[in-house]
């Protein structure tokens, strides 16, 4: 592997944390920059402790910065930084629009201004989503339903940047939109200014160190919060990745000049019903999960956005902490059918090291008990909030 100047932003996050550890790992020097008081966060110290992540490391250098402060970022390119993996974006459901645009575009075109100033710089790894493919048809629709979303599908590559979803459909949530637009800038400054991108597209990722997502979802079954789940469920596909495996591919594409220019899915092989998914959940956890025959899967929607405006107010007015799962967006996503191609992650010589869900999430709950994330007391509050 040839030796490099790795800049990782969002390097105290859930996945820059491990591309920094993974990056170390391979005998590559990092400069690692987040929010200040990211790195010395107790939750944070805590996760990195647990898993090796060492900040302190002898070809690690930390540097803090904020994606809204020029200045900054300004101090990041002062150095002959050779390859950025840019992880760094405000995940969270809650968040207002306003905040999410302000962090995830805005602080995204900041970071790609100087970034296209460096005559160092070798490549740039963009993270995206895919929740950048919008809301999947289903049989209702007369369209083709249960076909995988794949890199040629509209996107943000391919579609024109005046437009802010890919057409025939709509996105589910005000953080993809946000993640949307950013790829959309991301491929613009490719194609007129010469950035050397690469665009990474995690599915829902977990692993050890994140307790929102996913790992919100393991929190919220572990809790007895999802007691029943609808017999239709076993018809909707979810979808996942390992956190391994989304910093894992990062590392190798860096390394390979064939991914120059291209985006891939990163997701793993299961395929694997929303149903199946809960129930091997609340097996690992002990909990006791039933069907409900006449509920549909589709109506989660309505029942989830309920739930969520009803713990926001009483997180609100009485201070009673929320497992952070019972969002309006989460709601959404679990209402629908999702299905991703990783074929051509696959196709450029990618070896997935989680295949399977079912394993991954038997470490995680592993990790999740040592760590006392399954203590009810564990309160899974988001750090973001603090930092700003």
């Amino acid at each position: 592997m040839t030796k490099r100047l790795n800049l990782v932003t969002g390097a105290c996050g859930f996945t820059g944390s491990h591309l920094v550890k993974q990056l170390l790992d391979a005998g590559q020097a990092v400069v690692a920059t987040d929010l200040a008081r990211a790195f010395a966060h107790p939750k944070n110290k805590a996760i990195f402790a647990s898993q090796g992540i060492d900040f302190a490391h002898p070809e690690c250098s930390v540097l803090p910065s904020d994606l809204t402060d020029k200045k900054s970022l300004a101090a990041l390119f002062k150095l002959p930084v050779t390859h950025v993996f840019h992880t760094a974006s405000l995940y969270d459901y809650s968040a207002s629009m306003d905040i999410l645009r302000k962090i995830n575009v805005e602080g995204a075109v900041n970071l790609l201004n100087l970034a296209i100033g460096h005559d160092k710089l070798e490549r740039l790894i963009h993270w995206s989503t895919c929740g950048v493919f919008g809301k999947p048809y289903t049989a209702a629709d007369g369209r083709k339903c249960n076909i995988p979303f794949t890199e040629e599908n509209p996107s943000p590559k391919n579609t024109p940047i005046n437009l802010d979803e890919p057409a025939g459909t709509h996105i589910v949530n005000d953080y993809s939109v946000t993640k949307f637009k950013q790829e959309q800038i991301a491929w613009q400054y490719h194609r007129e200014k010469g950035l050397p991108l690469t665009v990474i597209r995690p599915a829902p990722i977990y692993g050890p160190g994140s307790d929102y997502g996913h790992g919100g979802i393991l929190l919220a079954v572990a809790r007895g919060l999802v007691p029943v789940i609808p017999k239709d469920a076993k018809n909707y596909i979810t979808t996942s990745v390992h956190v391994a495996d989304v910093a894992g591919f990062g590392v190798f594409a860096a390394e390979n000049a064939a991914t120059l220019g291209e985006d891939y899915n990163v997701i793993d092989d299961s395929i694997i019903s929303y149903h199946e998914f809960l129930h091997y959940m609340a097996l690992l956890m002990g909990r006791r999960m039933r069907d409900l025959p006449l509920v549909r899967q589709s109506w989660l929607r309505l029942v989830g956005l309920l739930a969520a405006n009803v713990w926001l107010l009483l997180e609100e007015r009485f201070g009673v902490p929320r497992v952070r799962v019972l969002e309006k967006g989460s709601a959404t996503y679990m209402s629908s059918s999702y299905w991703i191609s990783n074929a051509k992650s696959k196709k450029a010589g990618y070896i997935y090291k989680y295949p399977d869900v079912k394993e991954g999430l038997r470490e995680t709950v592993d990790w999740f008990r040592r760590m006392g994330w399954l203590d009810p007391a564990y309160n899974p509050k988001g750090i973001w909030q603090e930092n700003l």
